[in-house]
């Protein structure tokens, strides 16, 4: 049997532990022991409890009160989180090693775990990436824009990149670890499970990439119960710190469709608030595959794994992204024809009219339909099984197997 650890330090949601959940059961059939070790606990016995896995909170920074400026680049990303504050980056790469030296795993799993990363630098235990494109740049130096509707001057690509380089290498010094010539090498591992599909890729310019798939949880949560009144399904999965909820939500109780929304963290009193009888929210998650299938349409924040589930059963999308990693998946899937994004700087949306747009021009659901079917045969099951297989010849040394 071996012990393996999963990472997650940066995002929120439950959608990476609910992409890995799959992958982990499939471990923990085999035989293998799964620690998840995770930014945050607050689904964690929810989604992990009845399977009996390990969990523990990760050594995260906590959130700065100082405004930050807008990320062009995986380099700003970290700039962000904490990286341009030597003590804290110390302290936290030191607490990731001493985590890492008492669980003692026979192989390290990184879901956007950058401190991680560098706290497994010189340690001879495998390592492998997984999650969705945001979280694994392409290799290239300087990393290019994560914003490519704007013109960034590569000087400033190589400036910002530079600054985090020369922070990483002197915590590196102290801890011990081996150095960054460029930021890309903070990527160097044995495994890159980059869990999407080309047309979704955060970074359209990646030149080389072995895709496996995504993965999301399809058939975890409560069953999908309508409203009995409406004429369409909706399906919506909303965060409650989105800025126009209240205002989405009574455009869709004020409609003709039957609408069913996810909203986590919601009370009882807002739910008695804001419902209505063609209108249910559920503060419990819904099983995904079953709301896609009896559903018209979706409406998202283009989170990866929800946008790509949706897509793969040829569902179309309303998209209100939230955050730049949204902003990136909705622009694909707008582009692609199967989804309208209404940006989250927009005043006053008119969501009905949205959501009129797709249900009333066929194009939308066609172009949904045509991702599906090209992706007929992708298996999340078969996916997950392919990469406990690899993960295992990492462990052991053999040789490696190919991506989907």
């Amino acid at each position: 049997m071996s012990k393996i650890l999963y990472a997650w330090e940066l995002g929120a949601g439950y959608g990476h532990i609910g992409a890995f959940l799959s992958v982990a059961k499939q471990f923990q059939e085999r035989g293998h022991e799964v620690i998840f070790v995770l930014k945050d606990l607050a689904h964690a016995h929810t989604l992990l409890g009845k399977y009996g896995f390990s969990y523990l909170q990760a050594p995260i920074r906590w959130p700065g009160g100082a405004a930050m400026p807008p990320a062009i680049n995986y380099a700003g990303i970290l700039r962000n989180t904490g990286f341009h504050e030597p003590a804290g980056l110390l302290a936290r790469t030191q607490a990731w090693k001493t985590l890492i030296a008492c669980l003692k795993p026979d192989i390290l799993l990184f879901d956007h775990a950058p401190t991680a990363l560098l706290a497994a630098r010189g340690l001879a235990i495998p390592r492998a990436l997984f999650g969705t494109s945001f979280y694994s740049p392409p290799r290239l130096s300087p990393m290019p824009t994560m914003q490519p509707w704007l013109h960034v001057p590569e000087q400033e690509l190589i400036n910002s990149e530079a600054r985090i380089v020369t922070m990483i290498n002197s915590v590196m010094e102290q801890v011990g670890g081996r150095r960054l010539a460029v930021l890309a090498d903070l990527f160097e591992v044995e495994e890159n499970f980059l869990c999407t599909l080309p047309e979704l890729d955060h970074y359209q310019e990646r030149k080389q990439g072995g895709y496996w798939g995504p993965f999301f949880t399809g058939s975890e949560g409560i069953e999908p119960v309508w409203p009995g009144v409406g004429d369409k399904r909706l399906f919506a999965y909303l965060n409650r710190d989105y800025a126009g909820l209240e205002s989405l939500l009574r455009q869709l109780r004020t409609s003709s469709w039957s609408v069913l929304a996810h909203i986590p963290g919601t009370t009882p009193a807002f739910i008695q608030k804001n419902s209505g009888a063609n209108l249910h929210i559920s503060a419990q998650p819904v099983k995904i595959r079953q709301a896609a299938s009896q559903c018209e349409t979706v409406i998202c924040h283009a989170g990866a794994g929800t946008a790509a589930a949706m897509l793969l059963a040829g569902r179309p999308l309303l998209m209100l992204p939230m955050h730049l990693e949204q902003a990136l998946t909705a622009r694909n899937v707008a582009s692609l024809g199967a989804g309208v994004c209404i940006p989250a700087e927009t005043k006053k949306p008119n969501y009905r009219s949205a959501v009129m747009e797709i249900l009333s021009n066929g194009k939308y659901t066609k172009t949904a339909e045509k991702f599906a079917g090209k992706y007929a045969a992708l298996v999340p099951e078969t996916q997950a099984l392919r990469i406990v297989e690899r993960c295992e010849a990492l462990i052991t040394g053999t040789r490696a197997i190919g991506q989907c």
